[in-house]
């Protein structure tokens, strides 16, 4: 934001509901005023800048500058001292030029008040709707779910499964590769028709 100056005039309209109670260091206001002014040379000077509430509380900060050719931009950082209170907040902005302890000069800024508008405090929360409320919480698990699906999925390990399943399939084919045992009597074994790949233990009779 850029005020420029009219002389001693710096006109305030364009920050005049700008500030909110207690902000601090949110806006800087860039004013922009004649280098020269009655002979004096105001890059020499200190600018300050005062605000004075409606209950006469005073805020000053000391601002800095940049010197252009026939031109000063002041910087105003505006701290939380000039927004600690809401409502009227009447500004002065001074610039002097002091040498050896003595003040040489003093050229004071006329600047019309600028409003400070309150904060919330509120204190009584809405209550919502119990419909509202319910579809919300709804909402919020069924979010909270997919969440925790999509992590699950991300997680899952499936080249271990698939390593898994190759053991077991190597396994269950050295089982089915292994050859029948078949317990039988002597007699049994002569009179029957032997299986290949079939392994027959010859056991006592009874």
């Amino acid at each position: 934001m850029v005020l420029t100056a009219q002389g001693k005039n710096i006109p305030t309209y364009p920050i005049g509901n700008l500030f909110i109670q207690g902000e601090r260091y949110a806006d800087t206001i860039y004013i922009v005023v004649d280098r020269f002014h009655n002979g004096w040379d105001l890059s020499e000077c200190s600018f300050t800048i005062k605000g004075e509430t409606e209950s006469g509380e005073i805020a000053s900060a000391v601002l800095l500058f940049e010197t252009l050719e026939d031109k000063l931009r002041i910087e105003w950082r505006v701290s939380g001292l000039f927004t600690r209170r809401a409502g009227k907040l009447q500004l002065e902005l001074t610039a002097s030029v002091v040498r050896d302890d003595i003040t040489l000069c003093i050229v004071r800024y006329d600047m019309a008040p600028v409003n400070v508008k309150p904060s919330l405090t509120g204190t009584n929360e809405i209550i919502p709707d119990t419909a509202e409320q319910t579809i919300s919480q709804i909402n919020q698990a069924a979010a909270e779910g997919l969440s925790q699906i999509r992590a699950e999925i991300e997680g899952f390990d499936i080249d271990s499964v698939s390593r898994r399943l190759d053991v077991m399939e190597d396994a269950c084919m050295t089982f089915l590769a292994r050859p029948e045992i078949i317990a039988v009597t002597q007699r049994e074994y002569n009179s029957s028709e032997h299986k290949e790949n079939s392994l027959y233990i010859i056991i006592e009779e009874e």
